[in-house]
């Protein structure tokens, strides 16, 4: 009995601590919350008139027209020609590593001071 009277005590200090006005408030920003929350599913779940029967292989089909009309080419493992990497970029850029070393030297040899390199 004495644990009820104690539980009972325990309460009655917790519930003059509560406010009915912040119970409201809580209640009312969630109903806000949840709000904001519908028109976004609403919004995400609109539907643009696409058939509900549509033929994905025929779309495929379609795209690959389409890209056959564009000019894209695919590789070998079915990637975009154009989204392949560039396997002379290495090579580019050697080649242009070399130039620049190059001209660092001819300067070097045409300068009277080897200061004078800029």
């Amino acid at each position: 009995m004495s644990a009820l009277k104690s539980a009972n005590k325990e309460l009655e200090g917790m519930i003059k601590n509560v406010k009915i006005q912040d119970i409201d408030n809580s209640q009312d920003e969630t109903m806000d919350l949840m709000n904001v929350s519908n028109e976004i599913q609403e919004s995400l779940s609109r539907s643009y008139n696409v058939p509900d029967d549509i033929d994905e292989d025929e779309l495929m089909g379609e795209l690959g027209a389409l890209e056959a009309d564009m000019g894209f080419e695919t590789e070998g493992d079915g990637v975009t020609a154009y989204l392949q990497p560039d396997n002379d970029l290495e090579a580019e850029l050697k080649l242009a590593i070399s130039t620049v070393r190059a001209n660092i030297i001819i300067e070097s040899i045409t300068c009277s001071h080897p200061n004078d390199i800029i």
